[in-house]
C-alpha cells in the first residue's frame, strides 16, 4: 500500500495512529523496537524459584506423532533442568472442535495454539478465553519481548491488548507457484512457461496447457495417479484472495493491497479477482484441473503444478520432503505483513491456567533457546535427526513430526538437508524487508453485524468453494445470484460497518 517499508518505518506509523489505539483502552504501553537477530541461549536459563518442576498441558496443532515418546522425554529433560517445566501434549487433530470445547467451557489446561484459522483467536481473546499477557511479556519475559519486532506485536493486538504471542517466522506472506521439476521442466519442457507465471492466475494457462499436451502424447498419464496439471480439493486454489488486506475473509471483504484509499470492498466486486475467477472456469472446462476437486476434503499428497505460502528454499525444506521428484517454484507475490499473516500461528495462555507465569516462560524459551527449538522440531538428537556439522539437519526416521510453524520462531532452527544453511537467515531478512500494512492491528468488530454475519456465511457455504474450484461454467451469472442473496441478507451492512472501522482506526 504505499510502496515497500522496512520494519522501522513502522515507528512513524504507529505513532500517527497512537491516539486510535489510545481510544481502545489500556494497551499496555508501547512495544519495543526491535531488529535484531533471534536470541540463541545455549542452556543457562534458570528453573523457577520453588525448585520444582511444574508439569503444563499444551493443545498442540495436528494429530501426535507415530512414536514420540524419545523425543518427549529429551524434550521434558532439558526443559526441566533449564527453567523447571515440563510439557504434558493435548493434540488438538485436524479439527479445532475439541480443543474450542475445552476452551469455551472453562478448561485450566494451559497453553494453546491459536490462530486466524484455528480457533479464533480474535474470537477467543475477545471472548475471555485467554489470559492477557500484555503487562507480563516486558517484565516477565524481556528477551521474548525484545526478540519479536514491534510490527509482530502491533499485529497480535486485539482492542490494544495482546493475548498470544505470534510465531516469528514467515509472517509476511509469501505466495509461489510451484511444480514437480522432474516431469514439468524436465520431461514436458515447460521451464520457459513456469517461468512466466505471476500475479494473474491466466500466467499459469500455458503452463498447464503445456504440460497436458506431454501427458496426452505420453497416455494421459501423471506421476502418482494424478489425474490432471494441477490438482486442488473443494477449497479450489491457495492464495486465491492474494490481492486484498483481508477484514473478514471469511466473507470475501478486505481492501486491495495496492488501495492507498483504504476503500473495503466484497473481493467479487474486484475485476482482479473475478478474471482469477474465470480463469479458474476454463482451467475446469479444459481438464487442466482435477474434476472431482468438489468432491475432495484431502488435499492431494502429490504435485505436479501447484501454489502455496512459502519462502525462497521452501521447494527442499518443506515441499520437497519425502518425494521422490525435485520441486521448483516460482514467486507470485509478496512479502507483504498484515494483521492475518502475523497471527497465522500463536501460542496464548488459557484464562484459567494455574500456570500462568510458567507457561510464559517456556513459550519465551521455545523462542529463545536454540537446542530446545531444533528438538522440539526434529526430536531427540542421535534418535530422530543428526546434526550435519555444515548448519544443516537430516532426519534419521519419521516418528517424530509436529507441526514446526505451528511452535516458535524458525530463526533458531537448522534446515532439514538439502535446503541451505542459511535459509532461515535469508528468511529472516526477508521478513524485515516485507511491505507493511497500514492496517497492522486492525480487527473487525462485529458486535453490532453479528446477525448478517452469521445469514451471509450460509450464501457463502453455498457458492464459494465451487466459484474457487471453477466448477460453475458461468462465473458472472452464479456471482451476480450469490450477491443478490447477499444483499438480502445484510452483506452490504457489513462492508459499510467495517469501512466505518477502518476509517477510524486510520483516523479519518
Amino acid at each position: 500500500m504505499k510502496g515497500k517499508a522496512k520494519v522501522l518505518s513502522l515507528l512513524l506509523a504507529l505513532a500517527m495512529t497512537a491516539s486510535v489505539f489510545a481510544a481502545c483502552g489500556d494497551n499496555g504501553g508501547s512495544p519495543s523496537s526491535n531488529n535484531g537477530g533471534a536470541v540463541s541461549n545455549t542452556g543457562d536459563d534458570k528453573p523457577n524459584n520453588s525448585g520444582e518442576v511444574v508439569e503444563l498441558t499444551w493443545w498442540h496443532w495436528g494429530e501426535a506423532s507415530k512414536n514420540p515418546d524419545a523425543a518427549i522425554a529429551a524434550l521434558n529433560e532439558k526443559s526441566a533442568k533449564d527453567i523447571g517445566v515440563k510439557i504434558k501434549f493435548l493434540y488438538s487433530g485436524t479439527d479445532d472442535t475439541k480443543q474450542k470445547t475445552a476452551m469455551s467451557t472453562g478448561a485450566s489446561d494451559d497453553i494453546v495454539f491459536t490462530c486466524s484459522w484455528w480457533a479464533h483467536y480474535p474470537t477467543v481473546a475477545q471472548q475471555g478465553q485467554l489470559y492477557d499477557i500484555t503487562d507480563m511479556l516486558p517484565t516477565e519475559t524481556p528477551d521474548l519481548w525484545k526478540f519479536l519486532p514491534e510490527y509482530m506485536w502491533k499485529g497480535a493486538e486485539v482492542n490494544g491488548r495482546i493475548y498470544a504471542v505470534p510465531t516469528y517466522k514467515d509472517s509476511a506472506a509469501s505466495q509461489f507457484w510451484s511444480c514437480n521439476k522432474d516431469f514439468v521442466i524436465d520431461a514436458a519442457g515447460a521451464e520457459a512457461e513456469f517461468k512466466a507465471t505471476g500475479m494473474k492466475v491466466a500466467t499459469v494457462t500455458p503452463l498447464l496447457q503445456k504440460v497436458k499436451a506431454y501427458a496426452d502424447a505420453n497416455g494421459g498419464t501423471y506421476p502418482h495417479d494424478m489425474t490432471a496439471p494441477f490438482n486442488y480439493n473443494k477449497a479450489g486454489l491457495n492464495g486465491h484472495g492474494v490481492w486484498f488486506n483481508p477484514i473478514l475473509d471469511t466473507h470475501r471483504i478486505g481492501v486491495r493491497n495496492d488501495d492507498s484509499n483504504y476503500k473495503v470492498v466484497s473481493y467479487f466486486e474486484d475485476a482482479d479477482y473475478v478474471a482469477d475467477l474465470k480463469t479458474l472456469a476454463e482451467w475446469y472446462k479444459e481438464g487442466l484441473v482435477n474434476q472431482d476437486c468438489g468432491q475432495l476434503d484431502k488435499e492431494p499428497e502429490w504435485l505436479v503444478v501447484g501454489t502455496g505460502q512459502g519462502w525462497e528454499g521452501v521447494e527442499d525444506s518443506n515441499w520437497g520432503v519425502n518425494k521422490d521428484y525435485k520441486v521448483a517454484i516460482n514467486r507470485r507475490c509478496g512479502p507483504y505483513a498484515n494483521t492475518s499473516t502475523i497471527i497465522g500461528s500463536m501460542q496464548g495462555i488459557l484464562a484459567n491456567s494455574k500456570h500462568v507465569k510458567e507457561s510464559l516462560k517456556y513459550i519465551e524459551y521455545m523462542n529463545t533457546n536454540a537446542e530446545y527449538r531444533n528438538m522440539l522440531a526434529y526430536g531427540a538428537e542421535g534418535v530422530n535427526w543428526k546434526d550435519n556439522g555444515d548448519g544443516t539437519i537430516s532426519k534419521l526416521n519419521d516418528d517424530y513430526g509436529p507441526g514446526a510453524f505451528s511452535q516458535a520462531t524458525f530463526f533458531l532452527l537448522k534446515p532439514v538437508s538439502p535446503a541451505p544453511a542459511d535459509m532461515y537467515t535469508a528468511m529472516q531478512v526477508e521478513m524485515d524487508k516485507a511491505e507493511l500494512s497500514e492496517l497492522l492491528g486492525f480487527l473487525l468488530n462485529q458486535d453490532d453485524i453479528q446477525t448478517e454475519v452469521a445469514a451471509t456465511s450460509t450464501v457463502f457455504e453455498k457458492y464459494t468453494n465451487g466459484l474457487q474450484c471453477g466448477t460453475y461454467a458461468d462465473v458472472d451469472a452464479t456471482i451476480a445470484e450469490m450477491m443478490k442473496e447477499l444483499e438480502a441478507t445484510g452483506y452490504r451492512k457489513i462492508i459499510e460497518t467495517a469501512q466505518a472501522q477502518v476509517d477510524a482506526f486510520l483516523g479519518k
